[in-house]
């Protein structure tokens, strides 16, 4: 059995919280899929997702692992006990929780990962935020639920952003470009390339979400980062685009970036 390669951001890490970013080593599936999937949605044996999981709930010392079915939206999940006979809290693309022992999961194969910690309360988010989200304001909507929930300040907060597909390999089109440039203003090249001829550029969704946070009040320094390109290393990570290009879209697997309390 091959050992879990699992990734802890740079400076976020504390005495009351466990966090990682898995990646697809580790596991018993196959395939597409192979081997740490941790997704149920795209086809492949349940029973061996469901072993994926267990793998990585010891691996973090035995917290219960809860998922949201994620759609592209900007809806935070309250989480205050173990979903009952399933892994989902529900329909969502953020989870938060001040209880110990549930280890929030935002799944990705592409999308930005964000997982978020107030040392304060304290209390946890995991959000997945895609393009789709980043337009939808996710991330400081989840900040403003944590502190309507936990009474979070962003100033307190830490914030560690995972694995993604980079800049260079994310290339999109110009009706994309328009919805972040009616939130962010002119695009500067920070966030997109050269416009090509059909008007589309490459865009880096993890910047976009990084200047979210900050624009959201948590300071600069508190705010870590994984600058692993998902789509450019296949031997490590899921991707979507990439499973697009070699002919099997809609069948790749997912990794997660998770955060939990400690008791």
């Amino acid at each position: 059995m091959s050992a879990l390669d699992l990734l802890n951001a740079p400076g976020f890490a504390g005495a009351r919280f466990d966090h990682a970013f898995t990646t697809r080593t580790g596991g018993v599936s196959e395939g597409p899929f192979e081997s740490l999937n941790l997704s149920w949605s795209r086809g492949d044996d349940k029973a061996r997702v469901e072993e994926n999981r267990r793998r990585v709930s010891r691996a973090l010392g035995g917290p219960t692992l809860v998922f949201a079915n994620q759609v592209h939206g900007d809806v935070v999940l309250k989480v205050d006990a173990k979903p009952e006979g399933v892994w989902s809290a529900g329909e969502g693309d953020g989870l938060m929780t001040d209880r110990p022992g549930l280890a929030l999961c935002a799944q990705t194969a592409d999308c930005t990962p964000v997982l978020v910690f107030d040392p304060k309360r304290p209390a946890i988010a995991a959000i997945h935020a895609g393009w789709r989200g980043a337009v939808k304001e996710i991330l400081p909507k989840a900040l403003a639920a944590m502190a309507k929930a936990y009474g979070t300040r962003p100033a307190d907060a830490h914030a560690a952003i995972g694995p993604s597909i980079s800049k260079a390999n994310y290339r999109v089109g110009p009706e994309v470009l328009a919805q972040f440039e009616a939130l962010f203003g002119a695009l500067d090249e920070g966030l997109i390339g050269a416009r090509d001829a059909e008007g589309g550029a490459v865009l880096d969704v993890a910047e976009a979400c990084r200047r979210q946070l900050a624009a959201a009040g948590v300071p600069a320094d508190q705010i870590s980062q994984i600058k692993a390109c998902t789509f450019a290393q296949d031997d490590r990570f899921f991707s979507s685009r990439r499973a697009a290009r070699d002919g099997h879209a809609g069948q790749f697997g997912g990794q997660c970036g998770i955060i939990a309390l400690k008791a």
